[in-house]
């Protein structure tokens, strides 16, 4: 059985607060007086790596729950393993289209923290199955 689709945006505060080392509210304080809503996606990223030593996987974590608190609606790649996987899942694609764009690239962070191929292919195929019967994401 495969995990549930989770990324950035569902990780409780408390958990941030502990690895990261601040919570949300005081990261995003930060953000702010650095000029972060100016940035982009992969600027704010660098940011967080080079000014605070993050690691890529909780740089990419803040800056996606980041850009959802400031409402910054970026576009989003997906990336071509996701597209082909859809193309044959219209009801999956069009339920993932519909999401909000910090939701998706919360699901594509997600998806890009797998392990190897072999556990990618099983969360696309997890979150697929999820989007086609509607379960909660």
């Amino acid at each position: 059985m495969h995990d549930q689709p989770r990324g950035p945006l569902s990780i409780p505060d408390e958990v941030i607060q502990f690895e990261p080392g601040r919570p949300s509210a005081a990261w995003h304080l930060l953000l702010d007086a650095s000029g972060a809503r100016a940035f982009s996606h992969a600027q704010l990223i660098g940011h967080l790596q080079d000014i605070y030593g993050l690691d890529t996987r909780w740089a990419s974590t803040l800056a996606v729950r980041y850009e959802a608190a400031c409402g910054i609606e970026r576009e989003v790649t997906v990336p071509a393993d996701l597209v082909a996987a859809m193309i044959f899942k219209a009801t999956a694609r069009q339920r993932f289209e519909q999401l909000a764009r910090p939701e998706q690239r919360s699901l594509l962070v997600w998806l890009d923290q797998a392990a190897d191929a072999q556990e990618r292919n099983a969360r696309i195929n997890d979150l697929l199955d999820r989007l086609q019967r509607g379960d909660p994401i």
